[in-house]
């Protein structure tokens, strides 16, 4: 897929079905995680996790079924969450730009390669809560989830498009 028709495309599955996606695009969707701008080149502040486990996902899913109208929030059916975690108190706020980089730039490999995805957050308050789930993370220690990433299939075809579908008022000095 060509790159701006890639950005284009990107779009947030909230139907996932239950094929799953393979080793090999998990790991090319890693790879463009780790190839996102991160402030002052601190990769050592971020850290992913793959997450395929169904008794963490339905953990988490009981934990948040009272926090979203939507229906099978928080992740939307899909079998493969992609958690990023940072150390929290680098800049101010930082740690958030350079989760959200690492996401996107994973949404738009997955987008390219025909995976679906979905950028998640809502779910990582809950969390706090719940230690013996958070503990399953296995995450080095001082860091924190910050949004997570789920990839899977879904029967609605991925469109695609040729321009923005949306619109974001600009101005010009």
């Amino acid at each position: 897929m060509e790159t701006f028709e890639t950005i284009f495309s990107r779009v947030s599955t909230r139907d996932f079905n239950d094929k799953e996606v393979s080793a090999e695009l998990i790991e090319r969707i890693l790879q463009a995680g780790m190839s996102a701008p991160v402030g002052r080149a601190r990769y050592d502040t971020l850290h992913i996790t793959v997450v395929k486990d169904k008794a963490f996902l339905d953990g988490v899913t009981e934990l948040a079924k009272d926090t979203s109208p939507r229906a099978r929030a928080p992740f939307y059916g899909a079998k493969t969450l992609i958690v990023v975690s940072s150390k929290m108190s680098e800049s101010p706020a930082i740690e958030y730009s350079n989760v959200a980089c690492v996401i996107e730039n994973m949404a738009l490999a997955a987008r390219a390669l025909g995976v679906a995805s979905v950028y998640l957050w809502a779910f990582v308050k809950p969390l706090e809560s719940a230690p013996a789930l958070l503990a399953k993370l296995s995450l080095p220690e001082g860091f924190t989830p910050v949004s997570a990433l789920a990839i899977g299939y879904s029967d609605t075809p991925l469109g695609v498009f040729d321009k923005p579908r949306h619109s974001i008022e600009v101005n010009r000095i």
